[in-house]
């Protein structure tokens, strides 16, 4: 009782320290090496190709890469990791020819793939020499299977037979397995026997006289949004629907680093219009001034009330953000 409660306590200190850290793991997809910093840390004082980052206590650390390879400029990115994760990423090339990190795997920390474990209320328990064990059968959607384990001892009581019958879905496969103890030997003999099983389902329909059924016109949508109180210009005809512009939001907050929500939310935007309110909420998703910054300016002309552009200066930390936006809305 006292080992078991003693068991029960260290596992549950490991996860509760496991969930507190996070594990990056970097590599090159062409060799390059290189060295990680992670928050001013250095993670390996040799250049590698892949760099492992452990216990990391932040969810937004700053990492920086230098490469073996002066020719490589070093770069820096921030992101978002939540802690009790182990992600792996990938350093590699954008179209650009600019060096940018690719997520390529998320897992929890102390956790590896495996097969998923089997169930025991599907286990056959052993029963007596020469007693036929009660099959089972296990319906699974359209599958069915059904095991039969047969166990007996051999007439001089020096070895041990199994005999085990499984049907999948009409089809029977028979194993018998010989030992025999003290000899230092055993013999295995396999038989498989394949049952096809037909089954023929018989529908009788009788025809029904069809009838023709008058389409129903769709309610045309206008053509143009109206915004309650607001008659200042207008940039684009329909703005996206809350639900569908928190859809969006979500996605875009999903992503870890600037550049990857920079690309998410200029496809939400490349066939879709915004009010201002969303272009600021979307803004308010980035953590650096001059990333909210480009996306203010590329979604002025996807902006339905663009004569409340101004409440986008809320977003801003710096006066200068805000002048280059009002230098760029007044050009355009």
């Amino acid at each position: 009782m006292i080992r078991s409660a003693t068991l029960f306590l260290t596992t549950l200190l490991t996860a509760s320290c496991l969930a507190q850290t996070t594990d990056l793991v970097f590599f090159t997809d062409d060799g390059s090496k290189f060295t990680l910093t992670v928050d001013g840390d250095v993670k390996n004082a040799q250049a590698a190709s892949r760099v492992v980052a452990t216990g990391i206590r932040t969810e937004t650390p700053v990492i920086m890469i230098n490469f073996e390879d002066a020719a490589q400029p070093a770069f820096k990115k921030s992101g978002y990791f939540t802690l009790g994760k182990e992600y792996t990423l990938m350093i590699t090339n954008n179209k650009k020819g600019e060096r940018v990190l690719r997520m390529t795997g998320e897992a929890g920390l102390g956790t590896a793939a495996k097969l998923p474990s089997p169930d025991p209320s599907n286990f056959v328990e052993d029963g007596p020499n020469g007693v036929v064990n009660e099959g089972r059968t296990i319906e699974n959607g359209s599958q069915q299977i059904t095991t039969t384990v047969i166990e007996g001892s051999s007439s001089d009581g020096t070895g041990e037979n199994v005999r085990i019958d499984m049907g999948v879905n009409g089809v029977d496969f028979n194993m018998n397995v010989g030992v025999t103890e003290g000899s230092g030997s055993s013999t295995t003999t396999q038989t498989t026997t394949m049952t096809t099983t037909t089954t023929t389902v018989t529908n009788s329909n009788t025809a029904t006289p069809s009838y023709p059924v008058e389409p129903v016109s769709p309610v045309p949508e206008p053509p143009i949004y109206h915004m309650p109180g607001y008659t200042g210009p207008i940039g684009c005809g329909w703005p996206m629907s809350p639900t569908e512009y928190a859809d969006a939001k979500t996605s875009i907050e999903s992503k870890s680093f600037e550049e990857t929500k920079m690309t998410t939310a200029k496809q939400v935007g490349r066939d879709r219009c915004f009010t201002a309110e969303q272009v600021k909420g979307i803004m308010n998703t980035f953590s650096f001034e001059d990333t909210k910054l480009e996306f203010a300016k590329y979604a002025y002309e996807r902006t339905y009330d663009i004569g409340n552009y101004y409440k986008l200066n809320d977003a801003f930390s710096f006066e200068s953000s805000i002048e280059e936006l009002n230098e760029y809305t007044q050009g355009r």
